[in-house]
């Protein structure tokens, strides 16, 4: 991130800075950095990359007369290298030459009528194919731009909800601030809770609107008592929830399951050029205490392991769940679908549009070699090299029910 005050609003927006102008040494890297960089088959000049673009959303919420048209997006950024991004609606890529300017300047940011959002971001919600009517939930939901991206493709006139999970509660703070800023929450409800163990099925009801059928509705609620004194449940209070959400009884019930899972991951970030850059200030002993001991990249790939064991069981069958990292590692990408293409046999890998992007090679995972024809003719994998963004990869799982 740039060294001014717009920290405070790329932290809010959720909208990275990777149009650095900086020309960094990768002779700077830690040994041990360029050891994983090697192992990974990682082009170290990625991070020599400068002046990436910026990527921005128009908060469809808002009446169609209160967006910006392309035309006036260029004439606030002052250039002409606003372009939409094909196969992503109502999203454009910015390249800015000058490097004092801020997204945050612009009128149409100050009235609220575009947000910032990594590309990665809005690939991995894209690829949920989210509907009116759908059920969506996020295991790793800070700090909220997918959601308010979430939010505004299930729009208004549908039964659809958001469940946003995070572990920490001044992310999911940061989360509520950008709902209620955008004013996309009134189908949002944040939990602060565990990805690896979320249990809270989705909503039964949005207002007084009921999002089971009503067969299915009376039979939960007569039921419902005696389920919770048999398995001793209690209510998850929320985070935060919108009014339409907040009194929610939680139905426990092999049939409340969600139709979308996103997991986009905590990972070793090794793919946004911003965050490596940062550690040249930071100290690299913290980099390396914090990504490359070992222990810890064993930890983070047993957590993204877990993530998606947990998203996957709050799936229904026939749902779709997305698995994300913006790491360019094979261990946290190839070798995690892998394996859980072998664990789970109802799952299968549905391609997923590049979007006009030209995407960077899958690299080869080593357990699973039988497997590798299907990861790479599916799953996506972006590089700054390759494709002029921030590294990242997506996986799209199908959930297919397995008959005996």
């Amino acid at each position: 991130m740039s060294s001014n005050d717009e920290d405070d609003q790329l932290e809010l927006t959720g909208a990275s800075n990777d149009d650095i102008t900086t020309q960094f040494d990768i002779k700077k890297l830690p040994d041990s950095f360029q050891r994983f960089l090697e192992d990974n088959s990682i082009d170290p000049q990625i991070y020599t990359v400068a002046k990436l673009p910026r990527y921005i959303r128009t908060n469809t919420h808002l009446p169609a007369d209160k967006r910006p048209s392309l035309q006036e997006l260029k004439a606030q950024f002052q250039t002409d290298k606003v372009c939409p991004v094909d196969g992503l609606d109502n999203f454009f890529s910015v390249q800015l030459d000058d490097t004092t300017q801020r997204i945050s300047d612009i009128p149409a940011y100050k009235d609220h009528a575009i947000f910032g959002i990594d590309l990665s971001s809005a690939i991995a919600v894209e690829a949920l194919d989210i509907q009116k009517d759908d059920q969506v939930l996020d295991l790793c939901c800070a700090p909220g731009a997918k959601l308010c991206m979430i939010a505004n493709i299930l729009g208004r006139d549908g039964l659809g909800t958001a469940t946003g999970v995070d572990l920490a509660g001044h992310r999911l703070a940061t989360c509520r601030s950008l709902l209620k800023k955008y004013k996309v929450g009134e189908k949002v409800r944040l939990f602060e809770a565990d990805g690896t163990t979320f249990g809270v099925p989705p909503p039964s009801r949005l207002g007084s609107r009921m999002i089971l059928s009503q067969t299915k509705q009376n039979q939960h609620d007569e039921k419902d008592m005696t389920t919770r004194k048999r398995q001793k449940m209690e209510l998850v209070k929320p985070f935060w929830a919108s009014r339409l959400l907040r009194f929610d009884n939680q139905t426990p019930s092999t049939d409340a399951l969600y139709d979308k899972v996103l997991v986009d991951a905590e990972c070793t970030h090794d793919g946004s050029i911003a965050h490596i850059l940062k550690y040249e200030k930071w100290g690299w002993d913290t980099f390396e205490k914090n990504f490359m001991d070992p222990n810890r990249i064993d930890t983070i790939a047993e957590l993204q392991c877990n993530l998606m064991k947990q998203g996957w069981s709050m799936l229904k069958p026939g749902g779709i769940m997305i698995y994300s990292t913006c790491s360019l590692s094979i261990r946290q990408n190839e070798d995690n679908v892998a394996w859980f293409l072998n664990e789970f046999k109802e799952a299968h890998l549905e391609k997923i549009p590049n979007f006009n992007i030209k995407p960077a090679e899958i690299k080869q995972q080593q357990g699973h070699p039988a497997l590798q024809e299907d990861i790479e003719a599916s799953c996506l994998r972006f590089d700054p090299i390759s494709s002029n963004t921030s590294g990242f990869f997506v996986a799209r799982f199908l959930k297919i029910p397995l008959f005996t």
